[in-house]
């Protein structure tokens, strides 16, 4: 670990540690330098995940010192404080997961779901909506669909999928979460978060046989977003949804094409089985190092539909 300080006074070196002691307690005051008050908070985001650089931020509420300090971030110790610093992580990791979705493409037979889940199309396919389906009397598994405005990319993300999984996520390697809570500046328009991506766990243990490292820091951010908002006044798909899947244990995840008309058209020949998804509610989300972490801020960043 190196400070920029060449020759710190006990001044710099008092606060240098309590950089450090400010990280590794990020929900409790430390000890300031200057005043020997119990009083000092700190803010950091990651800077690089390779270096692990990060810059921390820290103030003194009893005698309103500042300082800042940079260094490589210890082992355990969050990617940033408080979650509202995720945006800045996500721009320094852009590049990195950029580059191990590269990688990942290398690995196609080994690593379907990671492909799936990091497919370069996914920027252009633009994923714009998530709609369901069920079966009129329930005897059959309900569908997920995934609505893309570039309906050729989206549906050429979910053909390698199939020529790969031969539509079906076999161990669940694909994770999917549905994220629900009112968020605030927007409660008369609520909405829901979902989440895809490859499964930690599995995407670690494919990477390991293959012979190359996943950077635990970047894995969060090796996935694909959509915030939907119910049209007000029309039925609500989601609860029908979750009450089909726990009937059925499984669903289908499939994409979705928007005629002319409006309509919406589900292609199942592309589809992939599934039998596990996540529902969370936004209130459980509480540390930048959760996997789902930035549904806590992505609901901020847009404008709701009028």
């Amino acid at each position: 670990m190196s400070f920029d300080a060449k020759s710190p006074s006990p001044s710099a070196t008092g606060w240098n540690e309590t950089a450090l002691a400010v990280c590794r307690t990020p929900l409790m005051s430390v000890k300031c330098p200057s005043c020997d008050e119990i009083a000092v908070f700190g803010e950091w985001n990651l800077l690089n995940a390779d270096s692990r650089e990060t810059i921390v931020e820290m103030h003194c509420q009893a005698c309103g010192v500042r300082e800042t300090r940079q260094f490589a971030l210890p082992d355990g110790v969050p990617v940033c404080w408080p979650l509202s610093r995720f945006p800045l992580v996500a721009e320094a990791m852009e590049k990195e997961a950029a580059g191990f979705a590269a990688r990942v493409q290398q690995h196609v037979k080994a690593m379907p779901a990671a492909v799936f889940a990091t497919h370069p199309l996914w920027d252009e396919a633009k994923w714009s909506a998530t709609t369901y389906q069920w079966h009129p009397t329930s005897d059959a598994p309900p569908v997920m669909g995934l609505v893309f405005e570039n309906v050729e990319a989206g549906l050429e993300i979910f053909r390698e999928a199939e020529r790969q999984m031969h539509n079906e996520d076999q161990f669940d390697e694909i994770r999917i979460s549905i994220i629900e809570g009112v968020v605030p500046g927007q409660e008369n328009r609520p909405g829901y978060s979902v989440h895809l991506c490859a499964d930690p766990d599995a995407l670690c243990s494919h990477a390991t046989l293959e012979e190359f490292v996943v950077d635990p820091n970047i894995v969060p951010f090796l996935g694909q977003w959509n915030r939907h908002y119910p049209i007000p006044g029309t039925p609500l798909l989601l609860p029908r949804f979750k009450q089909e899947f726990d009937t059925h244990k499984e669903f289908m995840l499939a994409p979705t094409v928007r005629r002319p008309s409006g309509k919406l058209y589900m292609k199942p020949e592309l589809g992939i089985i599934k039998k596990a998804i996540v529902f969370r509610k936004l209130s459980d989300i509480t540390s930048p190092d959760d996997i789902d972490a930035a549904a806590a801020l992505l609901p901020q960043l847009i404008t709701p539909p009028g």
